[in-house]
């Protein structure tokens, strides 16, 4: 394809953050075929993605806070947002916009407004929709060209919303990034005072309700002393009431030990090597990318059936628990311990491949591919 044929598509994401609905759009720009597709990012805040981007890929920041003049313009009617959105539109001249998450809507009414094709790329259940108003919810089913949803369940909303055109694409993750070193897990299992006789059972993300960071104590009430568990959190924690009071009540614990890591972003893999486990204790999850990193490092996972895992979560791979069914959430850890010498990696290993990055960007590409046809973009 000669370059001038290349379809140009400009990506919307709120704050190019290490998180996993970013991390996707991240893998997809580093590893979209050049020969086909041209992109752009524009996001709302700096953050740490930005300076790992390819430097073939332009970068565009637009306002996600207002200076005092951009708060008059605003009062005066010229809206700050869209007014650089549009010029970065004008700058860029893109075939379709893509739109990560479904927090964006104004994105969206501006593609709607400049007859601009627009994908919208949903990693959301029910848990967050109550963060949008009803008519921008509306705005993202009803003006989107096309919904991308990242598993089964999330796919259903979408189509329970009114969702006419609805793909759905897997998470994936880069797993030539997953490189433990050796030294680090060792020297991670001693700060925490992990024996060879100890088990530790790590979670990773936001200290939010939604991921269940308040379960931390509960879960960990349920283990008896002589189990030797560790519970490992690793994740920014936020600083609000909910982080208070449960870092109160984990530090009033007996028979567990419960770390709390902070985010690791450089030495990340390391300390999820460093344990024996991966516990997943969402509320509610749309897929959970972690659950691949965890799958490829040979961890046996126990998760709630919060959504996307039971898509994910196989016999041999794991134990799905009732929703916050926590004696049987702990319990199900305490199997495991009793077992986790015969888990089988390989087969682990292997469930991780289907998710890899180069499968992943593939069925992106398909899927873009099939759009433009359609639309004849």
């Amino acid at each position: 394809m000669n370059v001038s044929q290349r379809k140009k598509i400009l990506f919307f994401t709120p704050y190019a953050t290490r998180t996993g609905s970013e991390m996707l759009i991240y893998y997809i720009l580093k590893y979209l075929d050049r020969s086909k597709f041209e992109a752009g990012l524009v996001c709302f805040a700096k953050g740490e993605l930005i300076n790992d981007l390819p430097s073939d890929i332009p970068v565009f920041i637009a306002p996600g806070s207002f200076s005092f003049s951009q708060k008059i313009a605003f009062h005066m009617g010229f809206h700050p947002v869209h007014r650089a959105i549009k010029k970065i539109s004008k700058d860029f001249h893109a075939d379709l916009w893509y739109v990560n998450t479904v927090m964006l809507t104004d994105v969206i009414k501006i593609a709607k407004e400049l007859h601009i094709p627009v994908i919208s790329h949903i990693h959301e259940l029910s848990a967050m929709y109550s963060q949008v108003s009803s008519p921008d919810f509306e705005t993202v089913i009803k003006d989107s060209d096309l919904l991308v949803g990242c598993s089964d369940i999330v796919c259903k909303c979408l189509k329970e919303s009114g969702g006419k055109s609805v793909k759905r694409l897997y998470p994936f993750v880069d797993l030539d990034e997953i490189a433990p070193d050796k030294e680090k897990v060792r020297k991670i299992r001693q700060d925490w005072g992990a024996g060879p006789n100890d088990f530790v059972w790590i979670m990773s993300g936001t200290s939010s309700e939604r991921k269940g960071f308040d379960l931390l104590p509960d879960i960990a009430l349920q283990i008896p002393e002589n189990a030797r568990v560790h519970l490992v959190w690793v994740g920014s924690l936020s600083k609000d009431g909910l982080v208070y009071w449960t870092k109160k009540r984990c530090e009033q614990l007996k028979n567990v030990k419960v770390h709390l890591t902070g985010p690791q972003k450089e030495d990340y893999y390391s300390y999820m090597e460093a344990a024996d486990g991966f516990m997943l204790t969402s509320r509610q999850e749309p897929f959970g990318m972690v659950l691949v990193e965890a799958a490829w490092l040979g961890k046996p996972i126990v998760s709630f059936a919060s959504g996307g895992p039971t898509e994910f979560i196989t016999p041999g791979l794991g134990t799905i628990v009732p929703n916050l069914d926590i004696p049987l959430f702990a319990e199900s850890i305490l199997q495991w311990n009793n077992k986790i010498s015969s888990f089988d990696k390989d087969f682990s290993r292997q469930k991780a491949l289907a998710y890899s990055v180069e499968k992943g960007v593939s069925q992106w590409q398909n899927i873009i591919e099939d759009f433009t046809a359609d639309k004849n973009i």
